[in-house]
């Protein structure tokens, strides 16, 4: 047990150390408490004082391999599917076309593009595996779609949306909110793109199981080359997005969804993620390097904390 004294300053020391913070930044520090595991020992010596153990409640990422893997149970809890009423042989089913990513109580990341399909009528949370049932996985219901003011269906620029869920959701190991990156500086290489494979490319299949592939961020000029003068690209690449493929065959965005996350985890320790960029626009699956285009969280991370926390 920790004793009240000894949990009062660990409550004194985490609030030092948000002050000054951004919402969303003090909301990632919140969603990570989420996964901590707090347990204390006594120390083999004189009059000893008790020692705080830290440890993390979540499945740990592994090293990717080369064309992707199936993610584990746990290990990307925040990415959701949204689904879509379709009717089979008088039977109402859920069609998924786009994922998204949660990050609150109440709120879904997702493309704008997704809502060319009409309003989606559900979110599932906590989905692994399509084919198989479980206590994990749940349906909720939407309460409203905001689309960033400035997108246009014709073309791909600020593609970025936000779902707000008609409850608020219990988090859980296999329910919990990703973080936002909150600057446009980026100090990584390498993302990782996740989903059910479910792209705009006619005859692609979606999977089963949800889908992990490690992607390289690659410079502007990269994507430039491959949509510069296309229709939806009018005024070129812009700094709201991020341009993300594969240095080698073989690997590609085609695994993820539109809508969804490519995202890193910033301490080696930890186990929540830092959502960078969703789903946006991509290039032929499978060929060469393929990069594909993702809306960059950061650009309008002030319009998403005016949304979501007000």
């Amino acid at each position: 047990m920790i004793s009240p004294s000894l949990f009062a300053l660990l409550v004194f020391a985490a609030s030092l150390q948000v002050q000054g913070q951004r919402i969303s930044q003090r909301k990632c520090a919140e969603f990570k408490e989420e996964t901590k595991l707090l347990s204390t020992g006594i120390a083999l010596t004189l009059d000893p004082d008790p020692i705080v153990f830290e440890s993390f409640n979540c499945t740990k990422s592994v090293d990717l391999i080369v064309g992707g893997e199936d993610a584990k149970a746990g290990e990307f809890p925040h990415q959701v599917l949204l689904g879509w009423k379709v009717d089979r042989n008088g039977t109402l089913v859920n069609d998924f076309k786009c994922g998204g990513s949660l990050i609150s109580e109440r709120f879904v990341l997702t493309a704008a593009h997704c809502l060319k399909y009409g309003s989606p009528q559900i979110v599932r949370l906590g989905e692994l595996d399509l084919t198989i049932e479980s206590d994990e996985e749940f349906d909720v219901g939407i309460e409203y779609i905001r689309r960033h003011p400035e997108h246009r269906f014709k073309s791909s620029y600020h593609d970025i949306a936000l779902v707000k869920l008609n409850q608020t959701i219990p988090f859980s190991h296999f329910v919990r909110p990703a973080c936002l990156w909150d600057t446009i500086a980026m100090n990584v290489t390498a993302v990782i793109a996740t989903g059910f494979g479910n792209t705009e490319f006619e005859g692609e299949k979606m999977s089963d199981t949800l889908r992990k592939v490690q992607l390289d961020l690659l410079s502007r000029s990269e994507c430039e080359k491959q949509y510069l003068g296309t229709r939806n690209f009018d005024a070129g690449v812009q700094d709201s997005q991020l341009c993300i493929g594969s240095e080698r065959e073989g690997r590609d965005a085609c695994q993820g969804d539109s809508g969804g996350p490519v995202q890193v985890i910033t301490e080696p320790k930890g186990c929540t993620y830092h959502v960078l960029g969703v789903t946006s626009t991509g290039a032929a699956c499978g060929i060469g390097r393929s990069p594909s285009i993702y809306t960059r969280v950061a650009s309008y991370i002030e319009w998403i904390e005016k949304e979501v926390w007000g």
